[in-house]
């Protein structure tokens, strides 16, 4: 008896490559299910909606087997591969995010969770990745499907409450903790775990992004309801303040407390599933490819900018911090850190520092308006990107919907207040090659 589930697209402008069938899977079903005989069916479609991802293709492969005891069952996984050359791939390939992202699911994070098993602890960060290629000198990945065992993504518009926003702060210090005592013990992660979002490599893009976005966010700033916008609107940075302040966020003091980042922490990068109170039960991270050797902050700053909800996220923005900080110090010492332990004080500082206040103003301008902006067909990397009017009138909708300004009223001065958005900072030319 099969026990097939019902098949849905969350994407039905997705474009599935046409080399993606039932043979591209024969290895990993000879090693995942060995008693099957055949596929009777093979559907793939696309894993998630528009907006929740824009540098990879994600699938959900539906595959119907027939077993050797003439039995039919059912699997799925989850396939990752990188966007088409003319929808972005190109700009992507300059990240070099899959060769990184591979390294981490082959290398670094089974290491990791041996860290904790060893220590006595059970610990998964990631889901089990079943297979790594590179094909055509393009990388894809297969995944279990976390949907199997109920895990699910968060609604980003809603934001995450402080029981979610516990479980992730607490999982996000677990994997911190185990790539400061990774490195501890096997010396500095490869040069391309230097960079981030941002790198040497894609100055023009990331300039030009900031270019093309700058009208419709300024003239958007004007609608938030922000009391003295105009301050804030004069106050906007110039494209040499802004490159400045990228190159700034590749400094890293080794006087801090330093980790391997996630890099791109946020809500739609991490998947729950649930007990039957609805309290979250496991909570797991995805999508390791923005991983940078730096401070904590990188990831703190990032993801309470994007993922909590409105009504806790200024209100509890120092308490998250310290969620944080004990899990984080409960691990280190659990996995024998050598190093002294980061203060609390140590940590709420890092969040000012010159060279980490990209990644606020990059989640305020970048990531946050698409987040709080409804599923679009057009919520991609290609269309946002495009020089022409209809995507500037895309971007400018996408800025000024009431949604992102509520928030934005409250959040933008927030952070001009404490300091992270003073771009006069970055008007000295900084040598990156110091």
């Amino acid at each position: 008896m099969s026990d097939s589930i019902e098949i849905v697209n969350p994407n039905e402008h997705l474009i599935i490559p046409d080399w993606i069938t039932e043979k591209y899977f024969k290895s990993v079903l000879d090693k995942d299910e060995p008693n099957h005989v055949k596929v009777l069916k093979f559907t793939p479609v696309a894993a998630i909606p528009p907006g929740e991802n824009f540098t990879s293709v994600m699938l959900r492969i539906h595959i119907d087997l027939e077993m050797k005891d003439g039995s039919s069952k059912s699997k799925t996984y989850i396939f990752k591969t990188v966007l088409p050359n003319d929808r972005g791939g190109e700009e992507i390939d300059l990240y070099g995010l899959f060769p990184k992202e591979m390294i981490m699911y082959n290398t670094y994070l089974p290491a990791f969770e041996a860290l904790y098993k060893e220590a006595g602890e059970e610990v998964q960060l990631a889901p089990k990745c079943l297979h790594t290629e590179e094909r055509e000198g393009k990388i894809h990945f297969i995944f279990e499907d976390l949907a199997v065992k109920k895990f699910q993504n968060v609604d980003r518009i809603k934001g995450l409450d402080m029981d979610h926003m516990k479980c992730a702060l607490q999982k996000l210090a677990e994997f911190h903790a185990a790539g400061s005592v990774y490195q501890e013990q096997h010396g500095p992660y490869p040069s391309e775990f230097d960079e981030g979002f941002v790198t040497l490599k894609a100055d023009k893009f990331l300039k030009d992004i900031f270019r093309i976005k700058e009208e419709s966010f300024k003239k958007s700033m004007a609608t938030w309801g922000m009391r003295n916008a105009e301050k804030y609107i004069n106050n906007f940075p110039t494209e040499d303040q802004y490159w400045n302040q990228c190159v700034n966020s590749l400094d890293v003091d080794p006087k801090d407390f330093n980790t391997l980042t996630h890099g791109d922490f946020w809500s739609s990068n991490l998947m729950c599933n649930y007990l039957p109170n609805g309290k979250v039960d496991q909570l797991i991270l995805v999508d390791f490819q923005i991983c940078k050797w730096g401070s904590p902050a990188i990831d703190l700053l990032f993801f309470i900018t994007l993922s909590a909800a409105h009504d806790i996220r200024l209100k509890d923005f120092d308490y998250f911090i310290c969620i944080y900080w004990e899990r984080l110090i409960e691990c280190l010492k659990l996995l024998n850190y050598k190093k002294p332990v980061p203060q609390l004080r140590d940590l709420q500082t890092s969040l000012y520092k010159k060279n980490n206040s990209f990644y606020a103003f990059f989640a305020l301008m970048n990531h946050l308006p698409v987040i709080l902006f409804p599923s679009d067909k057009d919520s991609n990397l290609h269309s946002l990107m495009a020089d022409t009017k209809e995507a500037e009138n895309l971007r400018l909708r996408i800025t000024s919907n009431p949604n992102y300004g509520k928030v934005m009223k409250d959040l933008y001065p927030f952070f001009y207040n404490r300091g992270l958005l003073n771009f006069e900072d970055y008007n000295e030319i900084k040598n990156i090659n110091s």
